[in-house]
């Protein structure tokens, strides 16, 4: 059974919310790039960081009609090359949003590393904007991918260095899968009752497999499911634990420009709904009851950490 560790950041602050509202990039991840990152010439001209920096700089403007700003934006798997990691992690402080990514390859010692950032900005002592970067090896790259990495004489790492990740942070409990980890049911199921949701960043072309996995996960994790792909095989998302009328409530695929969509999950109604009784939960017109062996003790917990 795979294990996670837990990683809380900037509790007791602030920046506690009763909802968290998520921002999905809707870009394309091109092969031309993926490529050149393991050949060891990333691709990161001026023409494509101009084109990315306009992106951040619109996510850092938005305002919602309450005027509240974006809390967390997730970009596709394999979709930003390492060298801009100290740029992105200052902006994400500069502007206090958290940014989920998948990075491109990164080759050391002929070996191919396939990872994803959490960088998590928090109000530290004395209203210093503090943010903790965390990176994650990829536990399962698919079938594809190794063939492609070994047929161009790179090795795989140990994929099983890294320990899942379940962060905390303004209030709310989140998890993220690196696309083909989602294939394993075993390490679908690790954090049940754990979270309010969970990110997954893909570069996927199978995009029907991968629905029906994050549409049953969403139910039986009971909790929103965030998936965002490469915008040319679109069905980047948000799931909920509801019924089918209403369990996509965002899905965008496609476009030339670089853009992103934004959705308010609402946590404190979901960890309501989740800490009843299924008498209390079998009416509700917003969420399906919970699974069975659904441990409301976690939601308790999860209850606790957003006040």
């Amino acid at each position: 059974m795979p294990k996670y560790s837990q990683i809380e950041i900037g509790l007791g602050t602030p920046d506690l919310h009763e909802s968290i509202q998520v921002a999905l990039a809707n870009i394309p991840v091109l092969e031309r790039h993926i490529e050149a990152s393991y050949l060891e010439c990333p691709i990161v001209s001026k023409e494509r960081l101009k084109a990315f920096s306009s992106l951040l700089n619109d996510i850092s403007m938005y305002r919602t009609s309450k005027n509240r700003k974006i809390d967390l934006v997730i970009f596709p798997e394999v979709s930003v090359p390492h060298e801009w990691e100290l740029m992105l992690v200052s902006w994400a402080r500069r502007h206090r949003i958290g940014v989920v990514c998948g990075f491109e390859h990164r080759v050391l010692h002929r070996k191919a590393y396939n990872e994803v950032l959490a960088a998590l900005p928090y109000i530290a002592g004395n209203r210093h904007v503090a943010c903790v970067p965390s990176k994650r090896l990829k536990r399962h790259y698919s079938p594809d991918e190794i063939f492609v990495l070994e047929g161009e004489h790179l090795k795989i790492p140990n994929l099983a260095r890294d320990e899942y990740q379940l962060f905390r942070w303004r209030g709310c409990s989140f998890a993220i899968y690196n696309c083909y980890e989602l294939a394993s049911i075993e390490d679908r199921c690790l954090f049940k009752g754990k979270v309010d949701f969970i990110i997954a960043t893909e570069f996927n072309k199978d995009v029907n497999y991968f629905s029906n996995i994050v549409e049953s996960a969403a139910r039986d994790l009971h909790c929103y499911f965030i998936q965002v792909n490469d915008s040319r095989y679109g069905d980047s998302r948000v799931v909920s634990p509801s019924k089918t009328e209403k369990m996509s409530p965002l899905r965008i695929k496609g476009g030339d420009n670089l853009t992103f969509l934004t959705m308010e999950l609402n946590l404190k109604a979901l960890r309501e709904h989740q800490r009843k009784r299924y008498g209390l939960q079998k009416d509700s017109n917003d969420f399906k009851a919970t699974p069975p062996g659904f441990d409301v003790e976690d939601v308790r917990d999860r209850i606790k950490l957003g006040k």
